[in-house]
């Protein structure tokens, strides 16, 4: 869901709104009566949750959904209280990308409203809660898909990423501790857990050490993470140090994150007075992101400085090379 929706977030978010408090009694009381149920369907025995699609190779084509879409108006024209058409509805809708959010969202309410109970419209709506800014319902879809399926990695990740956004630091170290269990020496996630521990006031030095025993992407992180922890802690001078060996590191070229990385080494050198290395990380960061406002700003000062220091250079060398009267 990289699709760019910034400009429609206000307008969307004040529609979804009205449109939960809308239905809040029949949703609490639709929540308690889908608990039960999904306790007695878990009960019997239930099929893997993973298997319902997600990502845009797995959906069908804008085309065929238009058309089925066109094909569920008319249906729930006539019969509107139809769940099961509701649910399909909502799911096309969230297939097609940001702008249909908002419908999609009241059809796969509307659905469970009335009684359907699919584990998949967890993952649905907590996807375009969190797309829309909405991020305490994210958090409570989130929640109720891991109650039915706590194997499911993909959406516990995205829990414990809005724990730490959100500051609940307690429950983002819980998700990633819960991660790390099933995944082992996983470098991201101990990278993770390590930032988690630190902002929950807990001991990181430990995962730190597990990361820099895994191999060069565990020693990039490593020192990535405590250059980052250090910068927020304002001691510049350890985040220029561990910054520069992290931008230095033969991991750092495919960093996913690079722009950032490149940002935290200028401006840590630059506050740290190193400033021919700050100038060197921020050229680097407008070739590989020249829309990164921020370096733009401290690059443009940087060479105004620059060029200020070579005129004033200039000058006192023609000054020392005149002869004297």
């Amino acid at each position: 869901m990289k699709v760019s929706y910034e400009r429609r977030l206000p307008s969307l978010k004040t529609a979804v709104i009205r449109f939960v408090y809308a239905y809040s009694v029949q949703l609490g009381l639709f929540l308690v009566l889908t608990l039960a149920a999904l306790y007695i369907f878990s009960a019997h025995g239930t099929p893997s949750y993973a298997d319902f699609p997600r990502s845009s190779r797995e959906f069908m084509t804008a085309a065929k959904a238009g058309r089925r879409l066109a094909e569920l108006r008319g249906l729930l024209t006539a019969d509107p209280s139809n769940m099961r058409l509701l649910a399909e509805s909502g799911r096309l809708k969230y297939q097609l990308g940001p702008d249909f959010y908002v419908e999609a969202i009241a059809d796969l309410e509307r659905a469970r409203a009335l009684g359907l109970a699919e584990v998949s419209s967890f993952y649905y709506l907590g996807s375009m809660y969190q797309a829309v800014g909405l991020y305490d319902f994210a958090v409570q879809e989130y929640r109720k898909l891991l109650n039915n399926n706590p194997e499911d990695s993909e959406v516990r990740m995205l829990l414990a990423k809005l724990c730490y956004v959100f500051g609940d630091f307690p429950g983002a170290v819980r998700e990633y501790e819960a991660l790390l269990a099933k995944r082992g020496s996983d470098a991201v996630l101990l990278e993770n857990l390590a930032l988690a521990r630190w902002k929950n006031n807990q001991d990181y030095a430990p995962l730190l050490l597990k990361l820099r025993a895994l191999d060069a992407q565990g020693q990039f992180l490593a020192d990535y993470t405590q250059g980052r922890i250090a910068y927020e802690l304002k001691d510049y001078a350890a985040a220029a140090g561990y910054l520069k060996k992290a931008a230095a590191g033969s991991a750092a070229g495919g960093f996913s994150d690079r722009a950032a990385l490149l940002w935290l080494a200028g401006d840590a050198a630059y506050r740290n007075k190193e400033i021919d290395p700050a100038y060197g990380y921020l050229l680097e960061l407008n070739r590989f992101n020249p829309a990164h406002e921020e370096g733009k700003l401290l690059l443009a000062k940087l060479e105004k400085a620059r060029k200020a220091a070579e005129k004033k250079n200039a000058a006192a060398a023609g000054n020392k090379g005149a002869p004297s009267k």
